[in-house]
């Protein structure tokens, strides 16, 4: 696992402050590289619920990256996203593909296991998976 530190630059760092991206390389319980948000909690912990959210693509690529922190921006900056939400984009969210949004629902991939992470002091966490 590698943990990229991402920086939103000056005039966003505020609304993600300690943003990271986890990549995790395949391993035996998948073929697929997962992109992991970690900071957004933090960022807009409410009454100790919380997300954080989770990519899984079959290459290791930048641009998974840049799209979690995309994800994480939109999510902390005011347009809140929940399971069933939509984000646009703006463009492909790969070279040749004609999807311009990405999908928020649950981790089908990974099981019930991610989907509530219990964190020190009895907090729940949701993780949301993004499509």
């Amino acid at each position: 696992m590698e943990v990229v530190d991402y920086d939103l630059g000056p005039e966003r760092r505020e609304v993600v402050p300690d943003l990271r991206v986890l990549v995790v390389e395949p391993g035996p319980r998948s073929d697929s590289w997962a992109y992991v948000t970690a900071g957004c909690w933090a960022a807009m912990e409410k009454h100790s619920d919380g997300l954080e959210f989770v990519m899984t693509a079959h290459v290791r690529d930048r641009r998974f990256i840049e799209l979690m922190a995309m994800i994480a921006y939109y999510h902390c900056g005011g347009h809140q996203l929940d399971l069933g939400h939509s984000m646009p984009i703006g463009e492909p969210w790969v070279p040749g593909s004609p999807c311009d949004h990405l999908l928020i629902s649950l981790t089908y991939l990974h099981g019930p296991d991610l989907e509530h992470c219990p964190l020190p002091g009895g907090a729940p966490a949701f993780c949301g998976h993004c499509q």
